[in-house]
C-alpha cells in the first residue's frame, strides 16, 4: 500500500509531537509553520454502506466551521489512497443539506478502491476552507 500525505494549499502537513505543521520549502531548505487551529477541522469517520456500496458520510460542524455552506459546488478527485472535494465554482457536485447543515454524501465503490478501506474501517478526514482530505 502506499503511503500519502496529507496537504494544505499544495504544502505538506507534518505531525510533530502533538501538533501539525506545514512543510515550506524556502529554496534554501525545508522550513516548517504552524497550521493555525482555525485553518483547519480533523475528524475520523467510519465507512458505511448503503445498497451494497462504500458509504461516505459529512455533515454539520465538520464542514460548518471551514465555511462549506449548503449549495457550495465542489469537485471530487481520487488518488491512490486520498479522497479530496475541492471547492469549485463551477465543481459537478453540491453541498447539499438545509442552512446550517451541510451535508456531502458520497456513495460509490469507488471510496473503498481509493481508500483501500472498506464499510465499517475508520478512515481520518481534514477540513480547510478550500477543501476536505479523506485518507486511511
Amino acid at each position: 500500500m502506499k503511503k500519502t500525505e496529507n496537504t494544505i494549499r499544495g504544502r505538506k502537513v507534518v505531525q510533530q509531537g502533538s501538533r501539525l505543521v506545514v512543510e515550506v520549502n524556502t529554496g534554501r531548505g525545508k522550513a516548517f509553520a504552524n497550521i493555525p487551529k482555525e485553518d483547519l477541522t480533523q475528524a475520523t469517520r467510519k465507512l458505511g454502506s448503503n445498497r451494497g456500496k462504500t458509504r461516505l458520510w459529512l455533515e454539520g460542524n465538520i464542514l460548518a466551521n471551514q465555511g462549506w455552506t449548503t449549495g457550495d459546488k465542489f469537485d471530487v478527485v481520487m488518488i491512490d489512497g486520498v479522497l479530496k472535494y475541492a471547492k469549485n465554482p463551477n465543481g459537478k457536485r453540491k453541498v447539499a443539506g438545509k442552512v446550517g447543515r451541510p451535508i456531502i454524501d458520497t456513495n460509490t465503490n469507488a471510496i473503498s478502491d481509493t481508500l483501500n478501506a472498506k464499510a465499517g474501517e475508520v478512515v481520518n478526514v481534514i477540513a480547510t476552507r478550500e477543501a476536505i482530505t479523506i485518507q486511511k
